[in-house]
C-alpha cells in the first residue's frame, strides 16, 4: 500500500504531490495526460517575427494540420487556446459531460491540467476572501512561499504590494513592451489623486523566470509564449512533474481516468479506468488527494459519497475582456522583443464595499493572429487586414475580473438518474448571474 494516492497532474496535484514526496513519502500520481506530440516538435526556438517571415512550416503549427486553429462562428470560451494548446481540452467534454445553457465550462485531462496553457498570473488570496473559510494572508503565506520558490514567480515592489505581498523568492518582472511602457508615464503624474480613488497599477505577478532557475528560463522574448515553452520559463505543471519522477518514492500512472474511492479502515481504495485497455483498476493509499480540476473533483465526490443529486456552490467570477486604443502608442515604433502574458495589473478598490476589488490585466496583441481580429471586423476582408495591421501595435486589451462569492444562483449537480445507467455521470451546472455582477463563464 502507498502512503499517498494524488488524482491529476494540474497546479494543484503537483504542488501537493512534490512536498509529500520531499518528506520521504510515498506517491502514486493517477492521471489521464493528454499530449501533444504533433506541433511542439514543430516550432524552431526563434521569435514570432522571424517564423512569420522564414519558416515555411509555420501554417502547420499556427494553423493546425486541420485547420483547427480558424474557429469559425461566435468567439467562445478558449478561443484564444493554439493548435498546439488544443490538446489541453482534448476528450474532457466526453469523459466529463456537463449540461448547462448559461455556462461553458473549460476541463482538462492534459498532462498538467488547465495548468499546461494557463496565462500564468498567480495572485494571493486576500484576508477579506479567506476569511469566510477561517483562514488568513499570513495562515498561507509559509505556502504561497514555498510555492512561488517551487515554480518560479516574478513581479515588482510596486503599488500592488498592498494587496499581494511579495515573496522572498520573487524574481524582477518581465520587461513590458513598448505599447504597455506608455501607460504607467500617464499613471504617475497622477498617481496621488488615482490612489484617494482606490486605482492602483502595477506590474502583474507571473509564474515565469526571469533568470535561470530549476534548469529553467530564463525567458527569451520571443513572443511565442501563447504557442511553445521554447525555454520553459513559464511555469506548467509538468516541469514540477519530471522533477518528481527523478524521486523513487514517486510512481506515475497515465491514461487512468479516476471515477471513485471507497473508504476502509486505515486507508482507501481509488477506482480508475485505464483508457487503453478499458479495464477497471483499483489502487491502495493511506490517503488521498485530490486535483482533478473543479468540476472533475467534485464529480469524484459526489459519486463516491453517494450524494448525488446534491447541490454544490460553484464559484466563477465573471470577466469580460474590453479592447482599447492606446492613443500613447501612435507615432511611436513598437519594439520586437516582447512576451505575450499580461503586461500590466490594475486593481481598482471598490468604495463603501471593504475588502472587495475589482481586477483588470492588460495585454498587447500580436502573435495570436491578425485574422483572429479581422474575422470580427464589420469592414470588408481587404481593408479589414490594411487598418488592423496599423492599429495591432496600438491595441491595449483589457481583461477585467470581478469577484464570486457562494450564491444559490451558482451551483453544482450531478442527477441520480444518470448514475444509474451505463456511462459517465452527466453533471448539471446551474450558474445564474446575479444583477450585481456580469454575466460570464469559463
Amino acid at each position: 500500500m502507498t502512503d499517498v494516492i494524488v488524482v491529476g497532474s494540474g497546479p494543484s496535484g503537483v504542488n501537493a504531490a512534490a512536498p509529500l514526496v520531499e518528506a520521504g513519502r510515498r506517491v502514486l500520481m493517477l492521471d489521464y495526460g493528454v499530449e501533444d506530440r504533433r506541433y511542439t516538435p514543430l516550432i524552431p526556438h526563434r521569435p514570432f517575427s522571424e517564423l512569420r517571415r522564414t519558416d515555411p512550416q509555420q501554417h502547420r503549427y499556427f494553423l493546425g494540420d486541420r485547420f483547427e486553429g480558424i474557429s469559425f462562428g461566435q468567439v467562445r470560451v478558449g478561443a484564444q487556446l493554439t493548435p498546439p494548446r488544443m490538446h489541453v481540452l482534448a476528450e474532457a467534454a466526453e469523459r466529463m459531460p456537463v449540461h448547462s445553457d448559461t455556462f461553458a465550462a473549460s476541463m482538462s485531462l492534459a498532462r498538467g491540467g488547465l495548468g499546461a496553457a494557463w496565462s500564468a498570473g498567480v495572485f494571493p488570496f486576500t484576508d477579506d476572501e479567506l476569511h469566510d473559510m477561517s483562514l488568513g494572508l499570513a495562515d498561507l503565506r509559509p505556502h504561497y512561499d514555498a510555492v512561488a520558490e517551487r515554480i518560479g514567480v516574478c513581479g515588482e515592489h510596486d503599488d500592488l504590494e498592498r494587496f499581494f505581498p511579495a515573496s522572498s523568492s520573487m524574481m524582477p518582472a518581465l520587461e513590458i513592451d513598448s505599447n504597455a511602457e506608455t501607460i504607467p508615464l500617464r499613471y504617475e503624474p497622477k498617481r496621488s489623486e488615482l490612489h484617494a480613488a482606490g486605482f492602483f497599477l502595477g506590474r502583474p505577478r507571473l509564474a515565469a523566470c526571469t533568470r535561470r532557475h530549476r534548469e529553467r528560463g530564463p525567458h527569451a522574448y520571443l513572443d511565442m509564449c501563447d504557442w511553445a515553452d521554447l525555454d520553459q520559463s513559464v511555469y506548467r505543471p509538468q516541469w514540477t512533474l519530471k522533477e518528481l519522477q527523478r524521486s523513487p518514492n514517486f510512481s506515475y500512472l497515465g491514461r487512468r481516468f479516476v471515477h471513485a474511492f471507497t473508504e476502509r479502515d486505515g486507508g482507501l481504495q481509488v477506482h480508475a479506468t485505464n483508457a487503453d485497455t478499458g479495464a477497471d483498476e483499483s489502487h491502495e493509499a493511506r490517503a488521498l488527494v485530490l486535483g482533478a480540476g473543479t468540476l472533475g473533483t467534485a464529480r469524484i465526490v459526489l459519486r463516491s459519497l453517494d450524494r448525488y443529486d446534491t447541490v454544490v456552490p460553484l464559484l466563477c467570477n465573471p470577466y469580460a475582456y474590453v479592447p482599447t486604443l492606446n492613443m500613447g502608442m501612435l507615432g511611436r515604433p513598437a519594439r520586437d522583443r516582447r512576451y505575450t502574458l499580461a503586461q500590466l495589473t490594475a486593481i481598482l478598490s471598490v468604495r463603501g464595499v471593504p475588502g472587495r476589488i475589482v481586477q483588470a490585466q492588460v495585454f498587447s496583441y500580436r502573435s495570436l493572429l491578425t485574422f483572429k481580429l479581422m474575422k470580427e471586423s464589420p469592414l470588408p476582408y481587404r481593408e479589414a487586414l490594411r487598418i488592423l495591421r496599423v492599429l495591432i501595435p496600438k491595441l491595449a486589451i483589457m481583461g477585467i475580473h470581478h469577484e464570486d462569492r457562494p450564491s444559490p444562483r451558482q451551483v453544482l449537480r450531478a442527477p441520480a438518474g444518470r448514475a444509474r445507467r451505463r456511462g459517465p455521470p452527466r453533471d448539471r451546472v446551474s450558474p445564474r448571474p446575479g444583477r450585481d455582477t456580469h454575466a460570464g463563464g469559463r
